[in-house]
């Protein structure tokens, strides 16, 4: 089964990366290309921009988002003039963005998009909810790099790694099997016992918690998603040390891990070794999509 056939069955999709340069926008095309091969009705979103021919952060060249005719596209009017396609507006919305407000079009022409959605959950909600109506089979959501907050509108998510993410090959194994593991944490019990934390799960209130005394053998600490934990290995390690666990009152779907050996500088890993080192140590599918 390749990565298309397992995300067949979900109506929308997070694609999320653990840095820059780790091939997100390269399986969002994929995936853009596949299920318009399908004959799928697509809708197409970011949280922050992306689409943008040089990175403005890192000033290199990035890759291009191409929209086929007939796709649903949520971005900003500042970046619909960047765009190379035509299009009709659906719906404008109240929901600014630096870069202006966020509006619904749909292309009549196929073509290269800039994509720059809300990056307010509740906003996304409410737009994702309203383009219901647009007769759309599959909602494509592109994350930003740190932003992992709105991958929870996805009934699916995708996880984006690679050598850019730094370290050797061994370091990027380990800091995508950390990841993966925060992100599919399972769903807190209804029963007491629990120590809930809302807002972002942190090193600096994971080590307030334990060095407070507090017994914590057989606790469980609750996060409200896995997008707000950012917690490092060492502190996870040493929660556990305490006999405590870490649940959430929603889930994340994560159904599968994407992997890019190469990074801009040349430091590139090998891609079979990579490929196979990581499924080796992940539970969930890891595919090269370039080896597809």
């Amino acid at each position: 089964m390749n990565l298309v056939e397992l995300l067949e069955s979900y109506k929308s999709i997070a694609i999320i990366g653990l840095g820059k340069n780790v091939g997100k926008t390269t399986v969002l095309n994929y995936l853009i290309r596949e299920f318009h091969a399908r004959r799928f009705a697509l809708a197409l979103t970011s949280i922050g921009r992306d689409g943008e021919e040089i990175d403005v952060v890192t000033l290199k060249e990035k890759p291009r988002i191409f929209a086929p005719k007939n796709t649903i596209i949520i971005t900003t009017e500042g970046l619909l003039a960047l765009s190379q396609v035509k299009y009709e507006t659906l719906l404008k919305t109240d929901f600014f963005t630096p870069m202006g407000p966020c509006a619904v079009l749909r292309t009549s022409s196929s073509g290269l998009v800039q994509l720059g959605g809300p990056s307010i959950v509740a906003h996304m909600a409410e737009i994702l909810a309203k383009i219901e109506g647009f007769g759309v089979d599959k909602i494509l959501i592109d994350g930003a790099v740190g932003r992992k907050s709105l991958a929870g509108l996805g009934q699916a998510a995708v996880l984006c790694t690679g050598a850019a993410i730094g370290g050797n090959m061994d370091d990027v194994i380990a800091q995508t099997r950390h990841a993966s593991e925060m992100l599919t944490l399972p769903k807190a019990p209804a029963t007491g016992g629990c120590v809930s934390l809302n807002g972002a799960v942190s090193d600096r209130r994971i080590l307030e918690l334990i060095n407070s005394g507090a017994n914590l053998k057989d606790k469980l600490i609750v996060a409200e998603n896995p997008t707000k934990i950012f917690i490092s290995p060492s502190t996870y390690a040493k929660l556990k040390i305490k006999g405590a666990s870490l649940a959430v009152k929603t889930p994340l779907n994560l159904v599968a891990i994407t992997t890019n050996p190469t990074t801009p500088t040349g430091a590139n890993f090998n891609p079979a070794e990579f490929l196979a080192k990581m499924r080796e140590a992940l539970k969930i599918p890891v595919f090269n999509i370039l080896k597809e």
